[in-house]
């Protein structure tokens, strides 16, 4: 079946993020168009159109007049992106407490599954996107819209914080379905003051352990 623009710009996409998450396109490298349309085979079109699909995922930084590079993220970058997320991942799963269902837990089940079997594989773009959903999940039970709103424009950065501490911080990506699993565990305890600490604790620790290595953090 042959693909249609759109299609083939989502298969583009695909390939160009697996390149980034794998290292085949390492972080501040410049992505040349012209080679990638003639490795796949393809005209510019659709390279364009996946590079802005990346670009708003935040793997991908274009500057004007200079071209398209890889996200380079600083410690100022992970520290500002992991204390915005504390505070309003730690009120957002208050908030979600009561309205979460056994089909919502079910769910948040099934991601850490998937989570690990993406650990496994090492498989990272599998592991940014679990990662991603088990929290829209909790966020999205929260049913405030506005802070809802204010936590997805983060999502154009997730995908390059979570690549950093995959490539940098390997032990702690290792326990990243343990320390999702604590978070499960707080929001079945129902218990309002122990889900408020664990989601702040959850990247207040992953910032401290970033900052014990700074001087690999810049990717």
């Amino acid at each position: 079946m042959l693909l249609n623009h759109e299609n083939l710009s989502d298969h583009v996409a695909k390939i160009i993020r697996k390149m980034i998450l794998n290292g085949t396109l390492k972080p501040g490298e410049k992505v040349n168009q012209v080679q990638l349309a003639d490795s796949l085979n393809i005209s510019r079109g659709p390279i364009r159109e996946a590079l802005r699909m990346l670009q708003n995922e935040g793997l991908i930084i274009h500057e004007t007049n200079k071209g398209t590079y890889v996200t380079t993220l600083s410690y100022q970058d992970a520290y500002e992106i992991y204390t915005l997320r504390a505070l309003l991942e730690a009120k957002a799963a208050e908030l979600a407490v009561p309205n979460l269902t056994d089909r919502e837990f079910s769910r948040l089940e099934e991601l850490l599954e998937e989570f690990e079997d993406a650990l496994q594989e090492n498989d990272l773009e599998r592991e940014a996107r679990c990662d991603i959903s088990f929290h829209h999940t909790i966020i999205g039970a929260s049913k405030h819209q506005r802070l809802i709103h204010m936590h997805e424009q983060l999502d154009t950065q997730v995908g390059a914080m979570f690549l950093t501490v995959a490539s940098k911080l390997p032990v702690r990506a290792a326990m990243v379905v343990e320390n999702h699993r604590k978070l499960l565990h707080a929001l079945k305890s129902k218990d309002i003051e122990r889900v408020s600490r664990e989601f702040s604790d959850h990247y207040v620790l992953a910032l401290k352990e970033l900052g014990n290595a700074r001087g690999l953090l810049t990717i």
